[in-house]
């Protein structure tokens, strides 16, 4: 009944706007009052009889503050004035509130927005049903140019009935069409798949319809599923594109629905089309051949099943395909299959690159916390009066402990608000890296659970912060308030973790300046690296004339070569032109791979045919391109699709095939199931030319064989334009793709770009990859050279007595400026020691992301010991002339 009296009261004082605290302290000042009337009426005077009931209750504060305890919780009542209270005093300390909030802005800043990325790329779950089921098989060899090469149908078909831990296989092969319309001519990228593969993936679609079994089949109706960007991108997202028609290699195919967004792994893809779009995948050679390898395999365990069953039996299954096919699995190719989970795929090129970034971004967290750890010390030490005070007044270590988290809370809050809009300003360009690696960049955004990362973050510094604090204790408060108590240093303890705090600083900013020092000469050693070209002022433009249908007709093959020769014959016409070819795009990597086998060469026992890419050429190709020609002749207009094959190999191919004999004149011929599968391959062809090694792909990546056939005797394979001219390359470009459009108006032009451009992108993510690290890096550097000067600055002032008696005994401004530079050098030394050390072991982690330098490159560590010794130097500078100048007079006189 007393408590619902009490609950009625309190309901009552709140409509009255009174506060449960106001109740407290009522009830309080009644027992009081009743305990001085009791000492009154025991003959005590009354200022006496107050003083006594004052004492025996230990003082409304203290009173208050029991009460509060035997609470438990904080009332809300107490918590708003905490967090009041805790405004209030940093606005009264603007200076420090700025440097607090801005240090824990990029702090957190920087780890939400590397957060973000790794959440999107690695860590979120897969939009597709039961992701988690979802697996990848990948068909390697480990011989020369291993690779993954795929499946074929046969294989595929022995999977499906014998892995019963798979309840579902899709086959996907990456291929790209032709699309005509009223604008032009335009290239889509696509993914031939079998009728179970949005089933399989557990994809739906958002309008429309996914392919179903009805869709397979040499007797199904050509359709198409639009991905869900692409519709976005090219059709404005308009729901009325299903049922449409669009012409697909002059092929009617009609759009039956549109995906949901998903990411798409071997590559991004336009849309999904049926097989019976590609009169190859439905060819005899195809669906009967088992060394025909063109399909990629996704599958979904069973339920009830496990990864490692799968691994089991499909290691089983290819065991048995070995031996009862050994034709299709020569010995030296090594064949092995993979099962690796859907969603580690999709990561697999990202994961190094931003566990790295998201290191370094906690790293620089680290400095930060360190940093402004050691702030809050200097400030602690400067309030310590006041929080004894407030222990004296009643205020139990409880109490004292929330009013400081209350305002390290408001700090880290108003840091992470500031962090967030860094972190919206970082999204961009981070995501514009995850893209160069990972389908799933388009999965990257600030959600819920990323602002839960940015909240989790401030409240544990801030709880680190409130409990890194000095408080004071019960059984000192008397002197520890008198006058002559005031100690300006902060106890050993204290001085002891600060300067732990700058070693901590200088050791992480060692670390993240070791790895940007690293990548950073890696960048260098790719500019430094020789493409194999003679020259960059080269534009290169693909104009793909013919389709896969194409290939096979002559006169179309005939009006294509016309075509290109008149668009070469014209843009060799302009100003500043040099030299214009014909042929396979350099320094990209040729589609078309094939065995190669040398005239009177027997291979060895076990030793499979090295694979060479396959290009094509005119005549002027070579010298338009820059590709130098070491041996022999180039291609002549009398190498025509009538006369005797001929080709040119690279420098690679003729080592490995001839090793240092002489070899023009000598023959090479295709091998393998190419032969079969397009007889026009077949026969000897003299090698008539030595050509240069060029770095296609990467430029980190070695040159590897490559076969050059004229374009004549073989077609078009890339349909490049290369045109070389004397200066200012890139301008032509305009007057060359102008001239293109005219004589093939329904012919797409792609990938128009000068050799220099093209090292750029493959520079790009490299570079923004050494950007953010030394980004890190330097914001590390600062932040510590901050934390340096700023104990030692503290230093300086907690002992100017003492430097005032040094000086007043005789010691000059350049013994002070010694020793207080020896204290900064005994804490840079610590924190380099420590840092080297940390460096050596945290840079193995990016061996993969070097090139050219070793993990341990001593100049890179020489570099970044010269650099934190300049920068802490000057750092120690500061305070130590600050030092010197002290007065010795007026600093005793001061204490």
């Amino acid at each position: 009944m007393r408590r619902i009296r009490s609950v009625l009261a309190r309901i009552a004082g709140v409509f009255a706007g009174r506060s449960a605290e106001d109740d407290l302290r009522d009830e309080l000042q009644s027992h009081l009052d009743l305990e001085t009337a009791e000492n009154i009426r025991r003959g005590m005077p009354p200022e006496e009889a107050r003083r006594q009931a004052l004492l025996a209750s230990g003082g409304l504060t203290q009173a208050a503050e029991a009460v509060r305890d035997q609470r438990g919780l904080p009332s809300l009542e107490s918590m708003v004035a905490d967090i009041r209270y805790a405004l209030r005093a940093l606005r009264h300390s603007p200076g420090f509130t700025a440097v607090v909030v801005t240090t824990l802005a990029l702090g957190i800043g920087a780890n939400t927005a590397i957060f973000s990325v790794v959440r999107g790329v690695l860590l979120k779950p897969l939009p597709h049903r039961d992701g988690d089921r979802l697996v990848y098989l990948r068909h390697s060899r480990e011989g020369p140019g291993g690779a993954n090469v795929t499946f074929s149908v046969p294989e595929v078909r022995d999977l499906r009935t014998g892995v019963p831990s798979l309840s579902g296989i899709a086959q996907y092969s990456s291929w790209s069409v032709i699309h005509q319309s009223k604008e032009g001519a335009e290239r889509f990228r696509v993914g031939l798949v079998t009728g179970n593969y949005f089933e399989v993936m557990g994809l739906s679609t958002v309008v429309g319809r996914p392919t179903g079994q009805g869709d397979d089949g040499p007797g199904a109706s050509p359709v198409a599923v639009l991905t869900h960007e692409f519709w976005l991108k090219r059709f404005g997202g308009d729901p009325a594109i299903v049922g449409k028609q669009l012409t697909l290699d002059r092929r009617p195919v009609t759009v039956i629905g549109v995906l949901q967004p998903a990411p798409f792994f071997p590559e991004q893809v336009d849309a999904l089309l049926n097989m019976v779009n590609s009169n190859h995948h439905l060819g005899a050679s195809m669906v009967e051949e088992r060394t025909h390898r063109m399909t990629e395999v996704v599958a979904r365990l069973a339920p009830g099943r496990t990864l490692e069953q799968a691994r089991s039996q499909i290691s089983e299954i290819y065991a048995r395909m070995h031996g009862d096919y050994p034709e299709a699995y020569d010995a030296g190719s090594r064949y092995h299959v993979a099962v690796t989970p859907f969603k580690d795929v999709l990561g697999e090129r990202a994961r190094l690159t931003l566990w790295l970034l998201m290191g370094a971004a906690a790293f620089v967290l680290i400095i930060s916390a360190a940093n402004v750890a050691n702030l809050t010390l200097m400030r602690g030490v400067r309030r310590e009066h006041e929080l004894v005070v407030r222990a004296a007044l009643g205020a139990g270590a409880g109490r004292l402990r929330r009013l400081l988290l209350a305002e390290n809370l408001a700090l880290t809050i108003l840091g992470a608000t500031l962090g967030m809009a860094i972190a919206v300003a970082g999204i961009g360009p981070l995501t514009s890296l995850a893209e160069r690696y990972s389908p799933r960049a388009s999965e990257i955004r600030l959600d819920v659970v990323v602002l839960a990362f940015a909240l989790t973050l401030s409240v544990l510094l801030a709880s680190l912060l409130a409990f890194v604090a000095w408080l004071p204790k019960e059984g000192g408060l008397a002197v520890a308030i008198s006058p002559g108590a005031r100690r300006a240093s902060g106890g050993l303890r204290k001085q002891r973790l600060q300067r732990a705090l700058v070693v901590v600083q200088v050791a992480v900013s060692v670390v993240l300046l070791a790895g940007a020092g690293l990548l950073t000469r890696t960048l260098i050693r790719l500019a430094e690296v020789d493409t194999g070209l003679t020259t960059e002022e080269v534009l290169t433009m693909q104009v793909p004339l013919l389709t896969d249908a194409d290939r096979s007709i002559p006169a179309a093959k005939a009006a294509a070569e016309d075509r290109y020769e008149r668009m070469r014959s014209e843009i060799a016409a302009l100003p500043g032109v040099v030299e214009v070819g014909v042929g396979s795009p350099p320094l990209r990597l040729s589609e078309v791979v094939w065995e190669v086998k040398a005239e009177g060469k027997v291979a060895a026992a076990g030793v499979t045919p090295p694979r060479a890419e396959v290009r094509t050429a005119n005549p002027e190709f070579f010298r338009a391109a820059g590709i130098p020609l070491l041996q022999g002749r180039p291609f002549a207009s009398t190498d025509g699709p009538v006369s005797a094959g001929v080709v040119i190999i690279n420098q690679m191919l003729a080592t490995q095939l001839f090793a240092g004999e002489d070899l023009v004149g000598r023959r090479i011929a295709w091998t393998g199931d190419i032969v079969r599968l397009y007889p026009p391959s077949a026969g000897w062809r003299t090698i008539v030319g030595v050509a240069g090694n060029i770095r296609d792909g990467e430029l980190d990546v070695e040159p590897g064989p490559a076969v050059y056939v004229p374009l004549s005797q073989l077609g078009e394979l890339g349909g490049s334009l290369a045109i070389r001219a004397d200066s200012n390359i890139a301008g032509l470009a305009a007057a060359a793709k102008r001239i293109v459009r005219r004589i093939a108006p329904t012919a797409p032009i792609e990938n128009v770009m000068t050799v220099a451009q093209y090292k750029d992108r493959t520079f790009s993510p490299r570079r923004l990859n050494a950007v953010l690290v030394s980004s890190f890096g330097i914001l590390a550097v600062i932040i510590a050279s901050v934390g340096i000067a700023g104990v030692l600055g503290f230093s300086v002032s907690a002992r100017r007595n003492e430097i005032g008696i040094r000086m007043s005994l005789g010691a000059g401004p350049g013994r002070v400026e010694r020793m207080i530079l020896w204290e900064g050098g005994v804490l840079l030394a610590g924190g380099f020691v420590l840092g080297i050390a940390g460096a050596f072991f945290a840079v193995r982690v990016m061996q993969g992301l070097l090139f050219g330098v070793a993990p341990h490159d001593p100049s890179t560590f020489i570099g970044v010991a010269v650099m934190m010794a300049a920068i802490g130097v000057v750092a120690c500078w500061i305070p130590a002339l600050r030092a010197a100048r002290i007065d010795p007079a007026i600093a005793m006189r001061a204490e």
